[in-house]
């Protein structure tokens, strides 16, 4: 749906409004007057001095910034937005836009020998100001009408939403007061808001993903039941709460957590809608495959929180990770070449002494034809019996959008055909009812009704591309096991 952006060492460095240009890049200060880059016209300073300070650097990719736009031809983009469509339907548009700069932008990096292509690079990109209202940047605005053009007007208030002209931010005034989606009762410039202090905070701590990973290093020694809200959970002396916690770290520290504390949820779930078959809370071996798996599952060690389930699985001898996609590579590639700790890990000391066994694989496939595979090698003898899992897991898919419709649809049928439970979470409840209205089209028996995920992540993220809105990893959830009698 949306190219998502989490949070980095590189964030750590950067607000949100210096990635967009409306706050100073190097001290992340808000002057009453910003030196806004005249070549590239991204990159804005508070003072000649801060400018200096990043010279070197933005002297390596100002003119990547200045050249990324011409992936796309004037012509290719004249077409897109003089067809008037309503911002929404130009979502897919806007989406391919980027992914032609992001192929330009690397390229011409490794052509000039730098070949750290690091996240704060990509967000320029990806979080590139558009007009609320027509979804045009400012580059477009120069390139197909006035190449004076300079910066889109933004919101004086949030300094995150933007207009290509007066007009457009009169038509776009009303709404961005409005509560959003996911906001928790707020505004869209409320929200905005929030996300530059939460990301102040984040840079002024010096805040890294080593800082924000963290799952408690205990065992139980049996299964206690989830409670009821993250706030319970931190505050469970058990869970062994670091010291340095705060309530915006601990925030920060659901959006990895929110991965096996889901998971938990839906086997309570699963457990509870099937009584009378085997406990998936007791099963000595336990088999999970992770579908659709890219960065948030394997990269900035995020694979490593899955360890939480053998913590509050002490049934558990042996766990079974496949993570299968055909993005999964993604999730395994860094600057410097394939990521090791996302390939594997070593187990904590607890698990150790209790000789537990974990085993991960990756699989660069769709999961119908990853499963087709294993059973036509084990039907010629070139590999073992292929057994079904455990329960599979969908993160934030997007399977009911049109464009995934052709991956996901066998694999949907596999998995209800097969009885394999599987759990499937979305960024938005809109997202959520499509994605039940999708398993209904392909007779999935849902036994878990859609619903607001309790583990959801925290974090309210902005969504990139697109004008508004905010959502969070596993916002909602829901499950099916089995095909759904006809009639």
């Amino acid at each position: 749906m949306n190219g998502v952006s989490i949070f980095t060492t590189d964030l750590a460095k950067y607000s949100s409004l210096a990635i967009l240009g409306t706050a100073c890049f190097v001290c992340q200060e808000i002057p009453d007057e910003l030196m806004r880059c005249q070549k590239c016209k991204r990159m804005s300073y508070c003072s000649a001095a801060c400018r200096a300070e990043d010279f070197e650097s933005h002297e390596m990719i100002c003119s990547l910034l200045q050249l990324a736009p011409t992936s796309t031809s004037s012509s290719k983009r004249r077409e897109i937005f003089e067809r008037e469509d309503p911002a929404h339907d130009l979502e897919l548009d806007i989406s391919l836009l980027f992914t032609a700069q992001d192929k330009t932008f690397r390229e011409m990096m490794v052509e000039r020998g730098n070949r750290v292509y690091t996240r704060a690079h990509r967000d320029l990109l990806l979080y590139e100001p558009r007009c609320a209202i027509c979804l045009r940047s400012a580059d477009d605005m120069r390139t197909l009408y006035d190449p004076e053009y300079n910066s889109l007007l933004h919101c004086p208030d949030c300094r995150a939403a933007f207009a290509c002209s007066e007009d457009h931010r009169a038509q776009y005034r009303d709404e961005h007061s409005q509560q959003v989606e996911n906001g928790e009762g707020l505004t869209e410039c409320e929200m905005n808001k929030r996300a530059y202090e939460y990301s102040l905070e984040i840079v002024a701590r010096g805040w890294t993903p080593m800082v924000t990973l963290w799952f408690p290093m205990r065992r139980r020694t049996e299964y206690s039941p989830l409670p009821s809200s993250w706030q319970e959970w931190f505050a469970d002396p058990s869970n062994l709460s670091p010291p340095d916690s705060s309530q915006i770290l601990n925030k920060i520290r659901t959006r990895q957590l929110s991965i096996p504390m889901s998971i938990l949820h839906g086997m309570e779930l699963f457990d509870k809608a099937d009584a009378d078959l085997s406990s998936l809370l007791t099963r000595t071996e336990l088999e999970i495959v992770v579908l659709g798996a890219m960065e948030y599952e394997l990269l900035f060690d995020g694979s490593a929180c899955f360890e939480e389930l053998l913590h509050n699985l002490p049934s558990v001898r042996r766990l079974i990770l496949r993570f299968v996609g055909p993005n999964v590579r993604f999730g395994m590639i860094g600057p410097d070449g394939t990521l090791k700790e996302a390939l594997d890990w070593d187990l904590c000391t607890l698990c150790k002494e209790k000789g537990v066994e974990l085993k991960t694989s990756t699989h660069p496939d769709l999961y119908h034809e990853y499963v087709k595979e294993r059973i036509a090698q084990a039907a010629t003898g070139d590999g073992p019996a292929f057994e079904w899992p455990d329960i599979a897991v969908l993160f934030n898919s997007g399977l009911s959008l049109n464009y995934y419709k052709a991956e996901w649809s066998p694999t949907l049928d596999m998995l209800a055909e097969s009885g394999v439970p599987t759990l499937c979470s979305s960024f938005l409840e809109r997202e959520s009812v499509e994605d039940e209205s999708c398993l209904e089209s392909h007779r999935c028996n849902i036994v878990i009704k859609r619903h607001k995920n309790p583990w959801r992540s925290e974090v309210l993220m902005k969504m990139v591309l697109t004008r508004k809105q905010f959502f969070t990893y596993n916002g909602f959830i829901q499950g099916f096991r089995g095909l759904k009698e006809r009639g």
